[in-house]
Parts: C-alpha cells; structure tokens; sequence
C-alpha cells in the first residue's frame, strides 16, 4: 500500500489564483509513487474562492481535495493550527503532514525532495533567494539580527515543513501564535533544506509592511521566556553597574573629597534612563509571556468540513 501524505494550505480570497495552484500541485504529485489528500484551509473567504474550491476537479487516482471552511476570518497561523486540530483526528492515516501556503510562492517541488529524508520528524525549507522588494529585504534582515540577540536562534524559514505523524499528535492540541517560532522551539530531529522563495501566481501580497512587522514581533511571542530573561540579565547588568558607579561618586564626594566632574551626572543619568528603558521592555516580556499562557488554553473546533 501507497504510503498517504497530508497537505494543509491555508487559503483567503484566493480566488484568483487557488485553482492555478491546485492544479500544479496536483501535476506533480501525480508523479510520485505516494497519495496525498490536500486540505484547503478556507480562511472564511469574502470572494469567490469557495466556489472555486468546490468547483475544481482532482484528475489523478492519488490525489483527494477536501476543504475546511473556518467559521470566521481567523488569520494566517491560526488557520495552519485549526488544520492541524483536524487533521489529528485522522492522522493515523497520513505518515506525515505538509503545511504550505497557497499563493504559489512555496515551490510544491519542495515536496518531494523533503520527503526523501524520511528519518527526521520535522522538515523545514529555508528560503534562499526572494523576490520581494529591497525595504522587505533590509527589514527581514534587521529582524533576524534582532531575534538572534534576544534569544540566541535564528528562523530562517517559514511555514512551509513537513511534520512526522507523531509531531501532529504531540503539538497539534498546544496553541501557538507564530508557527515558524513555535517550530524552532520544539525537540525533535529537524532537517533544514534550502528552496528559493517564488512570486506569487496573481495579485499582490495580501500582507502589509505593517503586517509584516507585526508577524515578526508576533515570534516573540514564542520566545517570552527567553525575552524575559533576556531583559532580566540585562537589567540586573545595568543596576550593579548603577551601585558601583554611585558607591564610587560617594567615595570621591564624601571620603577622598575629589572633585565630582560634569560626566558622572550625565553617566549617573543615562544609567537610571537604561535602566527605566529596559524595565519597560522587562514589563512587555512579562505581558508577552502572560499571553502565551492564555493561548494554552483549548478552545473549540473552529470549522467544518465543506467538501470531503
């Protein structure tokens, strides 16, 4: 018997382009020795994705489409953790599960070539060369520095992986609010393969600057532990280094009776000013990690199957 694959796509007003991506998705797994049953993850769309969904015609014996539409528009990440919700109930059937976007910008070639490496419980595709513009391209960059100072790791790809059947059993009831950072985070055997990024199929980018910021910062989430610590270390850092300098001013003011020069106010000042900024920072690690807590909570399947 064939061994069977999963594939989770999360999917919002693609209508454009869904049927483009299903169809090349469907002409290369054709060409596998492998089943697959691809999930469509409808993000509750507005357009006329769903009908294009349900209109599309799966040509190969191997291949099986079914779409799970979210009962209202619940983002990117939670779209990829309701499908995981789902699948989990049948995942004795699949080896593995394959979680990729649906605007053609994850090459589906990835696919078998992740597959090959059937010893490591997770697969991820690092992105090598992009195709978006140089603002996207410097931003990226300066989030990845600042993520490798504050927690020591680097993410270097996306959402595009492949999960072993005992992984979804593990992490599919566990919440999460970046699925690439929840992924750095998890002890398992990983395999990083590079692919390089595609542009889209159609259309422009449904993310904005902004959006793009706020998802970066939304990996910290993910990482409040070591953000609160990292802030903690600091802070302690700055407030010995406060004591040791005011002991010394005391030292010279009222013992050695040596002049006190105009630097050591504005040292004295900048340190309480560190030291007030890096307890603003310690404050939003502990509201991020209060966060994090509140999404371990479980909540309610969010969907329902609209073609099986």
């Amino acid at each position: 018997m064939a061994k069977h694959f999963a594939i989770i796509t999360p999917c919002f007003n693609e209508g454009e382009t869904v049927d483009i991506f299903l169809s090349e998705v469907q002409e290369l797994l054709f060409k596998s020795d492998f089943e697959f049953t691809i999930y469509v993850i409808d993000d509750h769309s507005t357009d006329d994705t769903l009908t294009y969904l349900k209109e599309f015609k799966v040509e190969y014996d191997n291949v099986h489409l079914k779409i799970i539409r979210l009962k209202y528009n619940m983002g990117h990440q939670e779209a990829i953790r309701q499908g995981l919700l789902f699948i989990n109930h049948f995942i004795d059937e699949y080896e593995s599960v394959i979680v990729m976007d649906s605007d053609g910008e994850d090459d589906p070639a990835a696919i078998l070539k992740g597959l090959e490496f059937d010893e490591y419980d997770i697969i991820v595709f690092e992105r090598g060369k992009r195709n978006e513009g140089w603002k996207f391209q410097v931003g990226y960059l300066l989030y990845k520095i600042l993520f490798r100072i504050v927690t020591g790791k680097s993410i270097t790809f996306g959402n595009y992986s492949i999960l072993k059947a005992n992984v979804v059993r593990a992490i599919s009831q566990q919440k999460f609010y970046h699925y690439a950072g929840f992924l750095s985070k998890q002890k398992y055997r990983i395999k990083k393969i590079k692919f390089d990024r595609r542009s889209r199929i159609k259309g422009v980018s449904k993310m904005s600057y902004d959006g793009l910021v706020l998802h970066g910062l939304k990996s910290l989430v993910e990482y409040s532990e070591e953000l609160l610590y990292f802030f903690i270390k600091n802070l302690v850092v700055l407030i010995s280094l406060s004591l040791i300098f005011g002991l010394v001013v005391l030292y010279k003011k009222f013992i050695s009776h040596e002049a006190i020069l105009g630097w050591a106010s504005n040292v004295g000042i900048g340190l309480i000013q560190l030291i007030l900024v890096i307890s603003t920072f310690l404050a939003s690690s502990l509201l991020l990690l209060s966060i994090k807590n509140m999404l371990k909570k479980s909540d309610e399947n969010l969907y329902e199957l609209i073609r099986d």
